[in-house]
């Protein structure tokens, strides 16, 4: 078994997932657990690999502060147990993902690709709500917990609107978005987006704010900053 759980942390190791690495992994999940599995996920192109993924993901969520205590831990291993009805027995396989993540520290590109095609993109923002419910196991989210949320977000390719539906259930403020920032929906034209930009720099321009005293120029000029930053993206994601 030792053998099989090595191979099936293959993959984090950046080499290629293969047949063995794949087969290795299916080997871990026996047919009562793939029968569960089913039940509860229909659709998964490989169980194997969705498992696994989905410890990894959390895992470097919770990572995000530091080693990954008891309470994260367990938060992991609850998703598995109520929701898949994992046995306390077949836990150990999540212990063993949850170790070997921390000792490698992938990046999360890869797994959520290995993810995606794991699950034919389905369940993407499942994936995204449990590394929320991981998150806020303690407590309120830190700047670079949220960036780390936004960036499995983009990867997962989910829309502004299915994240702030996500952040919702959790009693969370709205989620601030580049059209957000520039008072614009995620449904306007470019010609809207660029209007907006043009209006918003000429309000918050150093040059115009100098004058309201050192701290509102200051606060001014950050919100300026945060404009341009906001336009950029919008520029790249969009082909402005």
């Amino acid at each position: 078994m030792s053998w099989i759980l090595g191979a099936g942390m293959g993959f984090l190791r950046g080499g290629p997932m293969g047949a063995v690495i794949g087969g290795a992994l299916q080997h871990v999940l026996t047919k009562k657990l793939q029968h569960k599995i089913q039940k509860s996920l229909p659709g998964l192109e490989d169980q194997g690999i969705f498992v696994t993924c989905v410890a990894v993901v959390m895992t470097k969520i919770s990572m995000v502060r530091g080693p990954v205590n008891p309470r994260s831990r367990m938060a992991i291993k609850n998703f598995f147990q109520k929701n898949l009805n994992y046995s306390v027995g077949e836990l150990g396989f999540i212990d063993n993902v949850v170790d070997e993540t921390q000792k490698v520290n992938p990046s999360l590109d890869p797994i959520v690709r290995q993810y995606r095609r794991a699950c034919n993109n389905h369940y993407t923002s499942l994936l995204l709500a449990l590394a929320y419910q991981v998150a806020l196991v303690e407590g309120k989210l830190t700047e670079t917990v949220q960036e780390q949320l936004n960036q499995l977000s983009k990867l997962l390719e989910l829309s502004y609107e299915q994240h702030d539906l996500i952040r919702n259930k959790y009693c969370l403020v709205a989620l601030k978005t580049p059209y957000t920032l520039l008072g614009v929906s995620s449904n306007a034209t470019n010609e809207e987006i660029k209007k907006a930009y043009r209006q918003m720099v000429i309000q918050y321009h150093p040059d115009k704010t100098a004058h309201l005293g050192e701290v509102q120029a200051q606060e001014a000029h950050l919100k300026f900053l945060k404009i341009l930053e906001a336009y950029k993206e919008l520029e790249s994601e969009r082909g402005i």
